[in-house]
């Protein structure tokens, strides 16, 4: 008994070392909009481009992910406010705000935006002028500076939509009138989601007006030194041996 007990208590001790040892980052997911980057499953579980990365990122290390999931708008309004410590999400320099403040140091995606119209009805798109007295419909939520000026001066009109299947369904309810600008690969993921007939959809590059641009993962401004090296180093070995491409492949 006495042999039993102290294998016992040897063990707990391994544990209660172990879990000691371990340290959490707390990664940030936005809530039903952010297909295929993040998506939240309805078991809970958790998957997408993003999601992968940082899963593959901490894959057998010290480190345990907690994640957190807000509407787009809340979760931003909390990393202004601090966050949970050692917190991780996505972000861009073009973006600005808390999700351009600590970034690593190689991109994970590089970012095409396409202008979508109904096949009933569409029309060519190669300047602004084109959308004159048209209705550009956009995600709650996601901002664009380069629109900003067409909507103020009045020459296109702006119609904000909660979700992908309301956008699809305004431009196809007003073919010729509206258009739905998105990131290239989310307007593709969600078409196939919603088992949407992509004939019926024209998809025309937008970069005249967005230009394309990376995505990194983004950080805590007050995460620690080594988990930043540590997540640099482990971007680099999934670059190098393929595993993000394959990461990014999966979904588009």
């Amino acid at each position: 008994m006495k042999g039993f007990f102290s294998i016992s208590t040897a063990i707990m001790l391994s544990c209660a070392s172990f879990q000691a040892s371990s340290e959490t980052i707390n990664y940030y997911v936005i809530a039903k909009q952010a297909t295929p980057f993040q998506i939240e499953s309805p078991d809970k579980t958790h998957k997408g481009i993003v999601t992968d990365i940082v899963k593959a990122v901490f894959n057998g290390s010290k480190y345990d992910i907690d994640y957190h999931v807000y509407p787009f708008n809340r979760m931003i309004s909390l990393l202004e406010q601090g966050g949970e410590a050692n917190w991780i999400t996505y972000g861009s320099p073009n973006w600005g705000g808390v999700q351009a403040e600590n970034l690593s140091e190689m991109p994970i995606y590089n970012v095409k935006h396409s202008l979508v119209t109904s096949m009933n009805n569409t029309f060519d798109f190669n300047s602004m002028k084109d959308m004159d007295e048209k209705v550009i419909v956009l995600l709650h939520g996601f901002n664009y500076p380069q629109l900003v000026p067409y909507f103020d001066n009045g020459n296109v009109e702006e119609l904000r939509v909660k979700d992908y299947k309301a956008a699809f369904r305004v431009i196809k309810k007003l073919p010729g009138e509206t258009a739905f600008v998105e990131m290239q690969s989310r307007i593709k993921y969600n078409l196939s989601q919603q088992n949407l007939d992509t004939d019926a959809y024209r998809i025309q590059s937008f970069s005249s007006v967005i230009p394309d641009y990376p995505i990194y993962l983004a950080f805590d401004p007050k995460m620690d030194a080594d988990t930043q090296a540590f997540i640099n180093e482990r971007l680099k070995t999934l670059k190098s041996t393929g595993k993000l491409d394959d990461i990014i492949h999966n979904y588009i």
